[in-house]
């Protein structure tokens, strides 16, 4: 090696910063430390978010939640609220229901269209959006199977999501009343509406013409029975079919009660008192020959709320009265609706009860034909709860069916699930609907993918960008 190389060499390595060696021993377990703090904060910012986010994810919800023993036809005794996001039985399925039922403040109060299902032996949920606020048992009825939902201009299979418009009939609204026992016949009111000035100056949907018509569902047919009046009519309370044997129809039309065949013969007529209506779809007596009726008695001086209603039997034929079956009168309800009987011979009603303070409702509250656009007796401004009771000839009630105050507002049940005489605890949903679910699930991995690719470029990337500052 020659003296100028060395010292070139020499000139080059006095240049060279020298290396500390503890120094840089402790810089490189500073930076190892870094890292495994990093990538264990990252972990637990996994673990906590998944301990936040799953139980909800992992909670039953509503598909299905407490399944009955029995694949038989059942009443939950305990129903709630749909959760935010469950999806529409057009879309999702339940199969067959043994409840439907409404309430305008579920989901802050975004659930006026609303009607909720529970499936007929599980408590599988699902819901049905309507363009109306329509009430359970009155404008949403289902088939005494509980296979199919009859609504505003429709029918829906539960078991398939299909949804059958209803025949136009000449109106725009077209509203069930009563399924035939088979499920074969669908009594159907056919609005045609107008609007109206109120005398204040308030425009309300009116009623230009009302009929009522007798719909074959499976394939649409449908003849006209009644031309019905323009006031004074009540879904829910127009129209019941017998329970077997040629599908006898009783409809209400002003202050008579007609019976009608399939075909539209009148088989009879007669006069009620004005006040008087057919008692719900379940009217007829178990043994095909009466009709339940209804009426309201305003009394009681010292009852919180100051009205009683009767439910009494006459004769199909001739409007004679009967003795049997004999119901004790009903007090501190705003409406009640007769739904069908029990194998003892229990009947089985639609129970509201009245918001605390209110005055006393009836049928001659609103005497509106169309009951959608009215306030009538069993508008979700009067009603707090409604329960479907049974009701025992010595007075005691049996509730069947029940939710928390505000949550059930309108209901009705399947003839099915009422003759199986068998209840099912039922379990509301909690959670959050499968929507929700979803959504939360994609939000959740995004997040665990973006937290993971900055642990990755901290752990990896900073480091060396300071090895290089050094």
């Amino acid at each position: 090696m020659t003296a100028r190389l060395r010292e070139a060499m020499q000139a080059s390595a006095g240049g060279v910063a020298p290396y500390e060696l503890y120094a840089g021993a402790l810089a490189k377990a500073r930076r190892h430390r870094r890292r495994r703090w990093v990538a264990a904060a990252a972990a637990a910012a996994i673990l906590a978010l998944l301990a936040v986010v799953a139980p909800p994810l992992a909670r039953p919800a509503p598909h299905p939640v407490g399944p009955s023993t029995s694949p038989t036809p059942s009443l939950p005794a305990k129903i709630g609220a749909p959760l935010f996001g469950t999806p529409d039985v057009t879309d999702e399925p339940i199969g067959p229901a043994s409840v439907a039922f409404g309430s305008g403040l579920w989901w802050w109060g975004e659930s006026k269209g609303v009607t909720a299902l529970v499936g007929s032996s599980t408590d599988t949920y699902g819901i049905v959006s309507n363009n109306d606020a329509l009430r359970a048992g009155e404008h949403v009825l289902l088939s005494p199977d509980g296979a199919l939902l009859a609504t505003e201009n429709r029918v829906i299979d539960l078991r398939t999501g299909k949804a059958t418009p209803l025949p136009d009939l000449g109106a725009t609204l077209r509203i069930p009343q009563a399924w035939s026992a088979d499920r074969r016949y669908l009594a159907v009111v056919a609005y045609r509406t107008k609007w109206i000035s109120e005398p204040n100056g308030v425009r309300v949907l009116g009623v230009a013409e009302a009929t009522l018509h007798l719909l074959e569902v499976s394939t649409g047919e449908h003849r006209k029975i009644a031309d019905l009046p323009t006031t004074g009519n009540h879904d829910g309370w127009t129209a019941a079919f017998a329970p077997a044997g040629g599908a006898r129809l009783a409809y209400q039309s002003g202050n008579q009660i007609s019976i009608a065949a399939p075909d539209g013969a009148l088989l009879s007529r007669f006069d009620v008192d004005p006040g008087v209506r057919l008692a719900g779809k379940g009217a007829w007596t178990r043994d095909g020959e009466g009709l339940m009726l209804l009426r309201q008695r305003r009394c009681c001086t010292g009852d919180a709320y100051q009205s009683r209603w009767q439910l009494f039997a006459v004769d199909a034929a001739t409007g004679r009265p009967r003795a049997e079956p004999a119901v004790p009168e009903l007090a501190g309800l705003v409406a009640v609706r007769l739904l069908g009987w029990t194998n003892s011979g229990e009947p089985v009603i639609t129970a509201g009860y009245p918001e605390p303070g209110i005055a006393v409702v009836g049928f001659d509250t609103d005497d509106r034909a169309l009951s959608v656009s009215g306030d009538h007796l069993a508008d979700y401004a009067f009603v707090r709860s409604a329960r479907v009771v049974a009701v025992a000839q010595d007075g005691t009630q049996r509730v069947l069916v029940r939710g928390p105050d505000e949550d059930v507002l309108s209901i009705d049940v399947s003839e099915a699930a009422i003759a199986s005489g068998l209840t099912r605890p039922g379990r509301a949903p909690t959670g959050l609907g499968p929507y929700v679910r979803r959504a939360l699930g994609c939000v959740l991995a995004v997040f665990v993918v973006v937290l993971i690719a900055v642990t990755v470029v901290v752990i990896r990337v900073w480091p060396r960008r300071r090895r290089h500052a050094w």
